[in-house]
């Protein structure tokens, strides 16, 4: 008998993929689980189904509430967990036969309180999809991760998925006032937390590949931008409290310098917002403290973060703008077809 873990699925309309997720879940080599479905207010079939599901398994509890976004609903399901360790799983998405007990093998093993396994992409039209892992098995203090491991498991969105975990509680919520990048900023605030953290190589959670425009992150967020410098803040946190090395923490200064002007693109230039609205928001971005004080500590790598932060530290926001405007034309143009032909 290991310990009980607590694995939380928050569920919002997800009918078409909820009892292949939930399946895997129950079908865990790893027995001593707790397993809370978190209905969202779903306007589908999905409650029914958990309580047809929980009718079946007595390890599963069905939690119920008003539409609130998933992070409100990983927080309820946070809230009524008994376990001292645990894992999410989007409703979408499923686990490896023996995803947990790989994960809670490498925890116990190494005193860890947090173990990160990797994950493979598919597509609902069963096209491979790819496989991102470390390529061996790591365990080390939480300096050593963040000077090992932190800039590879970024790039490769380790850190970012979720459900590629196994956490030791923490008393850590989810912020429920971020409509995008809440997943790695939580990821981000338990690393944190952590005195150790191990890594394994094997694939843990097969990760749900959807078309274009249904994606999160292809969607318009409005606070989008604001997020990233919540995001922001919690890395600096890490960085701080790991004890970054000059290397690995300009390494991720350039990432988040791309990462928000990656959210800046998508959230004026692919969205409805007029030109003169466009270079409104980024002179009010060029106003921000963090950011201008985040482009001024960078030392760019790569020509888009290169040319991009020399134009910002000139706070050339006119010339940026025009970039931005040749950059994202075609999407633009296809926003406002799009647009056009479903008010026609």
């Amino acid at each position: 008998m290991g310990e009980l873990i607590s694995i939380i699925v928050p569920v919002y309309n997800g009918e078409k993929h909820l009892e292949q997720c939930i399946s895997s879940i129950a079908g865990q080599s790893y027995r001593d689980l707790e397993i809370l479905l978190v209905d969202d207010g779903s306007r589908d079939d999905s409650l029914a189904i958990c309580r047809k599901l929980a009718e079946k398994d007595s390890r599963i509890r069905v939690i119920s509430k008003e539409n609130g976004g998933v992070a409100s609903a990983r927080n309820l399901g946070y809230r009524n967990m008994t376990g001292n360790w645990f894992m999410t799983m989007d409703a979408d998405d499923y686990m490896a036969e023996d995803a947990v007990q790989k994960l809670w093998e490498a925890a116990k093993e190494n005193q860890a309180d947090m173990a990160i396994g990797g994950i493979e992409l598919f597509w609902d039209s069963r096209r491979p999809g790819e496989k991102r892992r470390m390529s061996k098995e790591w365990a080390g203090s939480l300096k050593e991760f963040t000077n090992q491991c932190l800039l590879p498991l970024f790039d490769l969105q380790l850190i970012h998925n979720q459900n590629n975990k196994l956490y030791r509680a923490a008393g850590l919520f989810y912020d429920e006032t971020m409509s995008i990048n809440e997943d790695v900023w939580f990821s981000v605030r338990m690393l944190t937390k952590c005195s150790r953290i191990a890594v394994i190589p094997e694939i843990v959670t097969f990760y749900r590949q959807h078309q274009e425009g249904e994606s999160l992150v292809s969607r318009f967020y409005e606070n989008g931008v604001d997020t990233c410098f919540v995001l922001l803040k919690a890395i600096m946190g890490l960085l701080k409290r790991g004890k970054a090395e000059p290397e690995v923490r300009n390494g991720m200064y350039n990432r988040m310098v791309f990462h928000i002007c990656g959210f800046a693109g998508l959230s004026y230039y692919r969205s409805g917002y007029s030109r003169r609205r466009c270079l409104e928001e980024i002179r009010s971005l060029l106003r921000r403290r963090e950011f201008t004080r985040l482009i001024f500590q960078v030392r760019p790598e790569g020509v888009k973060n290169t040319l991009a932060v020399f134009v910002l530290r000139h706070r050339w926001a006119r010339l940026y703008h025009w970039m931005c405007l040749l950059l994202y034309r075609r999407q633009r143009r296809e926003y406002f077809r799009r647009r056009k032909g479903t008010i026609a």
